[in-house]
């Protein structure tokens, strides 16, 4: 074999070698950005609707690729289900309780896997669970939204654009403030009133603050009634007693007030002593007769009696009952 044929081999060989080379690093390159030589356990979710989603997706927790998306099979209507090969690695973080959605890698990137929640008091994922699955809106949701509220900015713009009109044109009550000078005065005048009476309310409230502190200081009367219960109690009790004497009272008025009736019932009655005496002139005349009769047989009797002191038969006795009264 001739030198030249030997340095052609020694040339092919070196590039082969360094092929291969290239060959395996790309192989463990794409196999660590796909996970393939990481130890991982397999979960699952059951979703509605992947929005896209493909075999080789990464899966993402808190940010962070945390495995790929192994197969994506349907498992009946409306359901499939995508198996996860999660790293081991990321297993201590990741609870039985976390949520699955499906979401996109940037606004418009690749369809990913994303984990999130999760608490400590829950035990970390194992190989075969089946994760939660938390609804994701999809772009045609987020469009229908947005055409809805589309067609209420539309609907909205309408209405202040009306609004605007009558306001400029000095319709309603905001028009009539914008372009009525006096209505604006009224208003001003309104305000300056309400002013002076929330000045009065703030005097009347702090008048108020200062009697509650009054009646808050011992040994005043007042906070003598409100804390001590004898003194309550006295005052209770002289107020029942003027109760009973203002009983007392009405009862007697009522008695004088019969009474007074009474007697001018029988002041006007013909059939009284008094009446008849008030009223029958010849009664009147018959009693003024008896009173003069009375009269003048009382002045007989005191001459009979004096008549009598000085009769020898009746002298002694006079004597001796002088004698007694002046003892």
């Amino acid at each position: 074999m001739s030198k030249e044929s030997n340095k052609r081999t020694v040339i092919v060989g070196i590039f082969v070698f360094i092929g291969l080379v290239i060959f395996i690093v790309g192989i463990l390159v794409l196999g660590g950005q796909r996970k393939t030589f990481v130890k991982s356990l397999r979960v699952s979710a059951l979703f509605h609707d992947v929005n896209g989603l493909a075999a080789g997706n990464n899966v993402w927790y808190s940010g962070v690729k945390i495995g790929t998306v192994k197969k994506i099979t349907f498992v009946k209507l409306d359901e499939i289900e995508v198996v996860m090969n999660i790293d081991k690695s990321s297993r201590q973080f990741i609870h039985k309780d976390v949520k699955a959605k499906v979401g996109s890698d940037g606004l418009v990137g690749n369809k990913i896997v994303i984990l999130s929640g999760g608490t400590d008091k829950v035990p970390s994922i194992e190989d075969g669970d089946v994760l939660i699955v938390e609804p994701a809106l999809s772009p045609d949701n987020i469009m229908a939204t947005l055409q809805v509220n589309n067609e209420n900015l539309v609907e909205i713009t309408g209405n202040l654009k009306l609004i605007t009109k009558k306001i400029v044109d000095g319709q309603g009550t905001i028009g009539k403030l914008m372009t009525d000078e006096s209505m604006y005065n009224n208003l001003q005048a309104t305000m300056v009133t309400l002013k002076a009476t929330a000045g009065n309310t703030q005097r009347l409230t702090d008048g108020l603050a200062d009697y509650a502190a009054k009646l808050q200081t011992k040994g005043s009367l007042a906070n003598d009634i409100i804390t001590d219960t004898l003194v309550f109690n006295h005052l209770r009790t002289t107020v029942s007693q003027m109760e009973e004497a203002m009983q007392k009272a009405n009862g007697v008025v009522a008695d004088l007030k019969r009474a007074s009736s009474s007697i001018s019932e029988n002041i006007t009655s013909d059939q009284s002593p008094a009446g008849v005496l008030l009223h029958d002139q010849e009664s009147a005349e018959g009693l003024k007769k008896i009173i003069s009769n009375l009269e003048s047989s009382t002045s007989k009797l005191d001459q009979n009696m004096e008549a009598l002191k000085h009769n020898f038969l009746f002298r002694g006795y006079f004597r001796k009952q002088a004698k007694r009264n002046k003892d």
